[in-house]
Formats: C-alpha cells, structure tokens, sequence
C-alpha cells in the first residue's frame, strides 16, 4: 500500500511539474531549458559531473554571489534595453546555488552583503542614466513652453502612471477573485482619467510638440508619452523591464536595512571574533584544491598531448623506414 502511495505521489508531483513548464513555456526549447534548470538547481555540481561539465566551485572568485541570492540585475533585467547597463562578466550556473544553500545551512557566508552592493551599483548606475535622459528632455522643451505649462505636462505624467499601475494592480486582484477590491480600483482609474483629460484641454497646443510629449519613467527610465493610451500604460507598468527595476528597488531598499550589522559582523568573523570561520580563507583554500585539479588536468592533458606526439614520431620514423627499404630494393633491381 506505501508504495502505492508512493508511485501516485511521484506521478502527482510529475504532473504538477510538467503543467508548470507548459504553462510558463513557448516553446519546446525553452520548455526544455527550464526543465534542465532546475534539475541542476535540485542537484548542484554533481548534475555537472553526470554531464562530463567541469564547473569551478560555487565559492570561486569567478562565481556570481548576486546571482547564488537570485539578486543578479543581470539576470533580472535579461533581455532589457537595461541588460548592457547593468552586464554582469561572472559565472551564473544554476548548479551552484544547491551547493551554496546546503553550505549555508553550515555556515554564514556573508554573499549578501555583495549582493547589495551588485544592487547598489545598479541602481546608482539606472539612477544616472534616468537623470542624464531626463537632462536632454528638458533642455528639448526649454524653449518650447513655460513653466505653468511645464508643470501641467508633469501632472499629465503623473497621472499616466497612476492609471497604469493602478490597472496592474485591478488585474491581479481580478485573477485572485476579489471582484469588489478591483471594482473599486476602477472606480479610481475612471477618476485619474478625468484629470487628465481635464490637463490635456489646458495644454492640448503644447502636446502639439513631439519633445514635450515624452517623460522619464522614475523606476526604470523608459521614454513614455504623455498620451499614450492607458492600455499601453499598463503594458509598460506590468512589462519585464519596469517589474524588474521595481524588484531591483525592492531588494536594495530591503537590503540596506541590515547591510551595515552584517559588514560589522563579518569584520568580527575576519578578525576571529566571531563564532562562524573565516569564509575567506576557506575560500582561499578551495580555490587552491581547484587551482591543484587544474594543474592536474592540465598536466594530463599535457602527456596525454606528448603521448601523441611520441606516437605520430614512431608512425613516421616507421614510414621513413619502409621508404628506405623501398629505394634500396629499387636501386638494387634497377643495377
């Protein structure tokens, strides 16, 4: 009976899986893709080692510790117009976060202080970008329209964005059935409509002006007009890039909250004050056992490379031989 049970479990928790990729899936790659993510993500390095992959450990210098967190912008922000900005150069394998959550459970390792910083980077670095765009619209519209009417078109803005993510938020709790909340927030978004309608007649002549319809997003930096319809609005709020920068903003803000205990805890731990090792030399010390494996590897390769080269010698020196065995008959024959 227990391993009835036990089979319809497995089926069940199959089942759960597969309906999960299919649903989240576009295509049979990508399906495939996640499938094998998180085989790796259950397995760490040793689904590696079954693949014949040679990864570093998950503690190597070369390892992303935003990523181990799941706080990498890089990853977060994939296939943005802000992926470039926020690029990222280390190793982000999946295999790796199993090894460095059971490793956790052991010991404190300290990566999130360099996942804030990762944020902290980031954010500074959309911050600038969202400053240096917002520079070049305003000097654009320096001489097109005053500062009554600048003020206005701010207000247009505003109110955009209120609409679009006020409707994001009606749609998600439309899918959690909690119709009334969302009436509400309808109620709402037909109010922020008004004013808006209501700014843009004040200002209809100025929205004339190509420059003067455009304003910066304050989460993410994305150029949106001012009369964009709200639908477009809503797409943007609830889209891949201004999500991502929200989470981004999120995570940081969560993060700096504790960031300064930690780096005066970890500075205990450097000076042996503290109960948990010193992390660092224990990275010293693996990256020493894998620098060690990759002398072993290379050495091996190395003979392995020398053994050819002997036994190509050997196959030619034995060529040579029969050449000359071959003239000789041949000069013998002819005198």
């Amino acid at each position: 009976m227990g391993r009835v049970l036990y089979r319809v479990s497995a089926v069940c928790l199959f089942y759960k899986l597969l309906k999960k990729l299919l649903v989240g899936s576009k295509t049979e790659s990508k399906m495939t893709a996640e499938m094998r993510d998180m085989i790796n993500q259950l397995m760490g390095t040793n689904r590696a080692v079954e693949e014949g992959r040679r990864l570093v450990p998950y503690n190597h210098h070369t390892v992303c510790r935003a990523f181990l967190l799941g706080c990498c912008p890089h990853e977060i922000l994939a296939d943005t117009r802000l992926e470039s900005l926020v690029a990222c150069n280390k190793v982000h394998e999946s295999a790796h976060k199993a090894d460095y959550e059971n490793a956790q459970k052991q010991r404190d390792h300290f990566y999130d202080i360099d996942g804030f910083e990762r944020l902290e980077e980031a954010v500074r670095i959309v911050d600038k970008e969202i400053e240096r765009t917002k520079e070049k619209l305003k000097k654009d519209c320096e001489n097109e329209i005053d500062q009554a009417e600048i003020l206005k078109t701010q207000m247009i803005g505003e109110l955009g964005e209120k609409i679009g993510t006020t409707i994001v938020k009606m749609e998600a709790l439309g899918n959690e059935g909690k119709v009334e909340e969302a009436m509400e927030l309808s109620k709402t978004i037909e109010e922020y409509k008004r004013k808006k309608r209501d700014l843009e007649n004040d200002v209809r002549t100025v929205l004339n002006t190509p420059q003067v319809r455009l304003r910066v997003c304050d989460m993410c930096g994305a150029q949106l007009s001012l009369m964009e319809h709200e639908t477009r609005l809503a797409d943007h709020y609830g889209g891949k890039m201004h999500c991502g920068m929200e989470t981004i903003r999120e995570q940081y803000n969560e993060m700096k909250k504790t960031v300064e205990g930690r780096r005066a805890e970890w500075k205990k731990v450097r000076l042996g004050l503290g109960s948990p090792r010193d992390d660092r030399n224990d990275h010293d010390r693996r990256d020493r056992d894998y620098r060690a494996r990759e002398r072993d590897y290379d050495s091996r390769d190395r003979e392995r490379n020398r053994e050819r080269d002997r036994d190509r010698d050997r196959n030619g020196d034995r060529l040579r031989d029969r050449d000359r065995e071959r003239r000789r008959r041949f000069s013998s024959f002819v005198f």
